[in-house]
């Protein structure tokens, strides 16, 4: 298990699920000062380390800088956590911005 922080240190978490194989990777942004950089660089290392190819990387940072952009322009406390799951051969792509808003 691995965890990241903004600055791509250790302090998050990598697991994958005994029950469905699901692989996922957790980044904590609280505090960054540069959170779409963190999460567009968490994206293509763990993306890389899981094996995908490179033109759906691509896509992924694509999204996850968009996903990240928008959770910072519409919360206070801008993007807290960042998610990747790559289960059944398809990537999800998590922001929480601390919003209770849905």
């Amino acid at each position: 298990m691995s965890r990241y922080n903004a600055a791509g240190r250790p302090a998050g978490q990598t697991y994958t699920s005994c029950v469905t194989g699901a692989r996922t990777s957790r980044l904590d942004l609280t505090g960054t000062n540069r959170p779409v950089a963190a999460a567009r660089r968490h994206t293509r290392d763990t993306l890389l380390r899981w094996g995908l190819a490179p033109e759906l990387i691509d896509d992924a940072l694509h999204l996850a800088s968009e996903l990240v952009t928008a959770a910072e322009g519409d919360a206070a406390e801008g993007a807290r956590e960042f998610q990747l799951t790559l289960q059944a051969g398809h990537v999800s792509i998590a922001v929480e911005d601390g919003n209770r808003r849905a």
